[in-house]
């Protein structure tokens, strides 16, 4: 059953999907509400996961608004919300459909890996993230585990998860990847000039990455940014 207006017209849709026969759904099949604009991804997915004995994908959803009107009607055990949504992101999504009762175990994919995104969605309360670029048995795992209210990382997620934790236990702002890198190559032994140079950037860019990193970092000295970053792993010094 499809109540839906055209996706190539940008407009919303919510797809029912009917259960499968009898003999294709094992008795405690995991029934899988999917969350994602994207039709193609959409549709990707659902094959993935009913080529599985024990999954079952009862909707598709394609907005914030008519993914919480697809849970509270289909009740899965697992929803899978895309961050990147029309009409909200998949982290307000979150928040709906895990504030209500008989809430389902939730697994988040985007496309990028924004530590900020992934804490934000974990505080929610997801029990997984995703790259859209996770091979399928990572996502199978994931969802597996949802629905045992359990997690699931893969060790790329598992990595800037770790970096969340550093970043808030010693209570300053993440540092941008250009950041790392300019402090990195400092630590290296490499002049800003030297850094401008290697990087293609102007030698004041550098030394407004140099200032920030040190800002952010509360480090009064280049040196003191460099242990600092050294201390949260987010660069390396060699012995």
């Amino acid at each position: 059953m499809c109540c839906c207006r055209s996706p190539v017209d940008n407009e919303t849709m919510t797809i029912a999907v009917g259960p499968r026969s009898e003999t294709m759904i094992e008795p405690e099949s995991i029934r899988v509400v999917i969350i994602d604009d994207h039709e193609v991804v959409a549709l990707g997915l659902k094959a993935l996961l009913e080529d599985e004995a024990d999954m079952s994908v009862v909707a598709i959803a394609t907005t914030a608004s008519d993914a919480v009107h697809a849970v509270e009607q289909h009740r899965p055990d697992v929803a899978i919300i895309d961050y990147r949504l029309p009409d909200g992101n998949g982290v307000e999504v979150v928040r709906a459909v895990r504030a209500g009762d008989d809430a389902p175990g939730v697994v988040m994919m985007t496309a990028a890996s924004d530590r900020r995104v992934m804490s934000q969605a974990l505080d929610a309360g997801c029990m997984s993230f995703l790259s859209k670029n996770a091979d399928g048995d990572d996502l199978l795992a994931s969802v597996r585990a949802a629905a045992r209210g359990e997690s699931h990382f893969t060790a790329d997620v598992a990595r800037h998860l770790a970096q969340v934790r550093r970043y808030k236990q010693f209570d300053i702002d993440e540092l941008t990847a250009r950041e790392c890198e300019v402090l990195q190559l400092s630590a290296n032994g490499r002049t800003p000039e030297h850094i401008a140079e290697e990087l293609f950037l102007s030698q004041h860019t550098v030394r407004n990455h140099l200032r920030n990193a040190m800002s952010k970092l509360q480090a009064h000295t280049k040196l003191d940014a460099v242990i600092k970053a050294a201390r949260l792993r987010l660069i390396s010094i060699d012995d």
